[in-house]
């Protein structure tokens, strides 16, 4: 299970045969529903689309688990099957999505469960729980929110039987990863080690109080239209951060609420958020967006049971209370819409595709995002180095810049030798020959790369 389109650099040792630097289910996964529905990009997003589902899911499970109302749940699922992030992280191929759905599965099944049975209720759960931290380090979010509703709900009933039935998915994950990881345990503590310390990944651990800082600029206010992408203070990005600010009020709403604190479930719908909150704040120093997936359920669940709860009780005209759930549907639809109506796979992958096939031989090097491959080829001619050939050396014949790579090169400045080594780079021997829609693409100078065949790789 090699990586080809990653090089084998400093902390990657070996990624051509074994893939040890992220959690393996989401590739396992992959497997499946390519043999199932076809090897293409588009395949690789619907299995996001697919868990963002499954996730909905979930969520109406443990809503109606919870607080015993179906318009509740219905609220919940349908506001957050509309959310900006939620949308986007169900339409990108990464394993963030499926991380978040199986563990919404396992604490919707623990809920559903326990009062009737509760040993199977055990075993489905940490199962659910057990495959999403194999598939990503997020997993362990929802595994200590399982421990926590577990003691919560059930400690007087919990037996060591329980604790022995709970272990074995468990088990059963850590020897089947653990049987590929003895194939070369050398390369897999370097790679583990190498994106566990990647950009900085756990700085924050020793600063709570500026990863709180971090949380609130670098994941919320970007994920909301506030970050460094924005253009100013525009129309556009009010409008995007009022989703947010709706998220806010919600939240303090269903806080403050007397009615609502006195329901069994408003304790640890409250805890559980902490946990989740706690958990990103503090392990995840990169503050990447993607990760929103996993907290921004809670905030749309307790702002449907505010919601509900001002409808029932009055505290506002029912015209306006209707207004804003109308306002707010109307933004989140408007964001996906306008992404929609950018057609950036029309208008920017597949041209800069053609550009590259036609410009260039079989046998020219490509530095690029991966998601290129699916048109390029998996079989070397691609690599996604985002130091451009900082450890290797290595010379591609074309540079393909977009957002991920922006971002790549944003996040080099704080490490100060890549930084310099890539505007060197690009400002001495390569030169732009492609602009179309968010994808740009720089040739080597041919007075230093001679013709085109990749021969520095």
């Amino acid at each position: 299970m090699g990586t080809l389109v990653l090089e084998e650099n400093g902390w990657l040792p070996g990624i051509n045969q074994h893939t040890y630097w992220i959690m393996p289910l989401h590739l396992v996964a992959q497997t499946a529903w390519y043999k199932l529905f076809g090897f293409s990009l588009f395949s690789l997003r619907a299995l996001s689309t697919f868990w963002g589902l499954v996730a909905l899911a979930a969520w109406f499970v443990i809503v109606r688990s919870i607080w015993d109302n179906r318009s509740v749940a219905l609220l919940t699922i349908t506001l957050l099957a509309i959310d900006y992030n939620f949308v986007m992280g169900a339409s990108f191929g990464r394993m963030d999505l499926m991380c978040a759905a199986l563990g919404f599965a396992g604490l919707a099944a623990y809920l559903r469960l326990r009062e009737s049975h509760l040993q199977t209720a055990i075993l489905v759960s940490h199962s659910f729980i057990a495959a999403s931290g194999l598939t990503h380090f997020n997993g362990i979010m929802p595994f200590i929110s399982l421990i926590f509703l577990t003691f919560y709900f059930d400690r007087t009933r919990i037996k060591w039987r329980h604790v022995a039935i709970a272990a074995i998915p468990y088990l059963i994950g850590a020897t089947g990863w653990g049987v590929y990881i003895l194939q070369s345990p050398s390369d897999f503590l370097a790679q583990f080690k190498g994106n566990a310390n990647d950009n900085n990944r756990l700085a924050l651990l020793t600063a709570p109080w500026k990863a709180f800082a971090r949380e609130v600029t670098g994941r919320y206010l970007q994920g909301y239209g506030l970050g460094r992408h924005s253009d100013g203070v525009t129309p556009l990005v009010i409008l995007k951060s009022l989703v947010l600010l709706a998220y806010v009020v919600g939240v303090i709403g269903f806080i403050c609420a007397r009615d609502i604190r006195r329901h069994q479930g408003w304790r640890p719908v409250i805890i559980v958020t902490a946990i989740y909150f706690v958990i990103l704040t503090i392990l995840d120093g990169q503050k990447l967006t993607f990760y929103l997936v996993h907290i921004i359920p809670f905030y749309v669940a307790m702002l449907a049971v505010w919601i509900r709860w001002c409808w029932e009780k009055r505290m506002m005209p029912r015209w306006m209370i209707t207004l804003g759930v109308v306002g707010l549907v109307a933004l989140q639809l408007g964001g996906v819409v306008q992404r929609i109506a950018m057609k950036e796979y029309q208008k920017g992958h597949l041209p800069a595709v053609k550009f590259l096939q036609g410009s260039s031989n079989q046998q020219a090097l490509v530095f690029g995002c991966a998601d290129l491959g699916f048109d390029l080829g998996f079989d070397g001619r691609l690599i996604d180095d985002r130091s451009l050939g900082f450890y290797t050396g290595k010379r591609p014949d074309f540079i393909v810049v977009e957002a991920a790579y922006e971002d790549a090169f944003n996040g080099s400045i704080r490490r100060t030798p890549i930084y310099q080594h890539i505007t060197t780079l690009m400002n001495e021997q390569y030169h732009q020959v492609y602009d179309q829609g968010s994808y740009r693409i720089y040739a080597r100078n041919k007075s230093i790369a001679g013709p085109l065949k990749g021969s520095d790789r």
